[in-house]
This record gives C-alpha cells, structure tokens and sequence, in this order.
C-alpha cells in the first residue's frame, strides 16, 4: 500500500491529495477524477495523480483542459505521452512526462519528452519524478530554464499582451 508515499526521505513537491483508493484483484488502485475510471495505483500513476491535482487545485487550470496519458505516434512506434495541458483552442501549452520518484530526470528522460515535443509542439515542457521538476520553455535562442510550471493567469496575461508565459516581464 502507498500509504506513506514517496519512499524516499525527501519532501514531495506536490501537496498531499486524499485520492480514493481500492484493492481489486490482489492489486491496489486509485479513482482517476479527470478520465473517470480506476487504475493501477504505481509510483509514476502516483507521481501524475498529484501533479494533475496541483495543475488544477493550484495553478488554476480548468480540469477539462488535461489531456491524460495519450497515445502520441512517433516513427515505427506508438508511445503514451502523460500529461497536456491544452488551452481553449485545443492547442498545446505544457507537456509533462511523469516518472516514478526512485528515476532520475536525466537527459534520457528529456530525449523521450522532446520526442513527444516534435508530435505536440507545446511551448512548455516538464518532466517530474515527483520530488523534483523541470520545466523548460521554448525560446527563439533555444529552451529556457524555468522556475516551475506557470500558472493560468500566466497564459491569460500573457495572451492579452501578445506575449508568451512563463519569463516574468521579458
């Protein structure tokens, strides 16, 4: 059971949500509140539970504007890229890839996020163990290091200005 998740002696970056969680078939699940159904409750499932949580309970991102584990084609494979955050036009705005807190963010995990990147060329790109984030955005001169996922106000202030988000009054 993943009651005193993460395993590890590090604070989690996202705040505790109180997820609601079953055994079924000699396996632990949780209730998906965005797809609306249960899944197999995994360290990285745990890891973008709490993310798409934070997304909407702090960042002020509207639920139906999370795009969950979805199949991106990419050459001679399929793979499932997991998270999106679209804006009102369906386009892209963040891309997030989710590992189980125990991985490290190396750059083999960015190489598979901006593969993703090249099927949905979103501004903003993340990846997340969980216990820590980076978030990247797209430059002109190439990507930019950012602090953290921009909320929602910052694409709505930002859009009024004909600007992109996330680079505080650049």
């Amino acid at each position: 059971m993943m009651e005193n998740w993460p395993p590890l002696n590090r604070p989690f970056l996202f705040p505790e949500v109180a997820l609601l969680r079953r055994w079924h078939k000699e396996r632990e699940e949780v209730w998906d509140a965005f797809r609306r159904r249960w899944l197999v409750l995994g360290p990285e499932e745990w890891v973008r539970q709490h993310l798409a949580h934070y997304l909407v309970n702090h960042l002020g991102y509207p639920k139906n504007r999370l795009v969950i584990e979805k199949r991106v084609a990419g050459g001679v494979d399929s793979t499932r890229m997991d998270l999106l955050v679209i804006g009102k036009e369906g386009e892209p705005l963040v891309l997030v890839e989710c590992k189980a807190p125990q991985t490290m963010l190396s750059e083999e995990v960015w190489w598979q996020v901006s593969g993703y990147e090249m099927q949905i060329p979103a501004p903003v790109v993340a990846v997340t163990n969980g216990l820590e984030m980076e978030v990247r955005q797209r430059a002109p001169q190439g990507w930019l290091n950012l602090p953290g996922i921009p909320p929602v106000s910052a694409w709505r202030r930002r859009a009024s200005k004909g600007t992109k988000p996330g680079l505080s009054g650049k």
